[in-house]
């Protein structure tokens, strides 16, 4: 699914570049600042990036990128946001990571789509006026994960779609073993909450998918399967050599 909507200001003029530090001679953009609960937040930020990057890897027409700054408004350097997790299509990658910065009116448009995880320092705004800001920037999908079940963000995970300039919910599920889910037409994968863990699950085949230390971890687990198994038929076999050296000795 591509989505083109430019950004343009509420009022539908076009605002100019007054502030130098956009400027074409302006040094590189700034690194964004750390999160102030980045270490409760960054294995599930991590999983959906690396998962996002192995899926976009090949394009270069798709931008996904997490924790750095969205600025929405060349008038002012601090009229700027930090998604945990953004992704845009048909969008020139390269210029972006070259700028060191999303900004909207080079790119032309605003990020399709935004992952937020819960945190007990940006709860309230990524449910309130970070919310209202997607929503009037453009962005297409805005999903709301919280490992606690819900205890900063009121429900474990939360994905919303613009319509008409309002967010709108997905549908969300509940399996009989507890992992609730919704589905994301952006990334077309479920995006599902298990056990306070995030997960991202192929629609078609049900395969969870994995980052890389959960293919390690499943290697590590076949091969230890693999080890058990070998070990438990080399002890069928000694035990049914002993039955036979028993049986012999009985015969003598």
């Amino acid at each position: 699914m591509t989505i083109k909507t430019p950004y343009a200001p509420s009022d539908g003029v076009t605002i100019p570049n007054l502030d130098p530090f956009f400027g074409p001679d302006a040094p590189p953009l700034p690194d964004p600042e750390p999160m102030p609960d980045a270490m409760q937040q960054n294995p599930h930020i991590l999983y959906v990036m690396q998962i996002l990057a192995d899926l976009l890897t090949d394009r270069l027409d798709t931008f996904a990128d997490t924790n750095t700054i969205v600025y929405y408004d060349p008038t002012g350097r601090n009229r700027r946001l930090q998604p945990d997790v953004y992704a845009a299509f048909d969008v020139d990658a390269r210029a972006i990571r070259r700028r060191n910065g999303y900004l909207i009116w080079e790119v032309g448009k605003p990020p399709d789509f935004v992952l937020e995880v819960a945190s007990e320092t940006t709860a309230s705004n990524d449910t309130g006026d970070k919310r209202g800001l997607y929503a009037r920037m453009g962005v297409a999908e805005y999903w709301r994960f919280d490992a606690s079940g819900g205890e900063m963000y009121g429900a474990p995970l939360v994905g919303e779609y613009l319509e008409q300039g309002e967010y709108r919910e997905f549908p969300v599920h509940t399996t009989a073993d507890g992992v609730i889910w919704s589905y994301s037409p952006l990334l077309r994968l479920n995006m599902r909450w298990n056990d306070g863990e995030i997960e991202l699950q192929d629609p078609d085949t049900g395969e969870i998918l994995l980052d890389r230390r959960g293919v390690r971890l499943a290697m590590e687990t076949a091969m230890e399967a693999e080890r058990q198994a070998r070990l438990a038929a080399e002890r069928e076999l000694e035990e049914y050599r002993e039955l036979v050296r028993q049986l012999r000795q009985g015969r003598e």
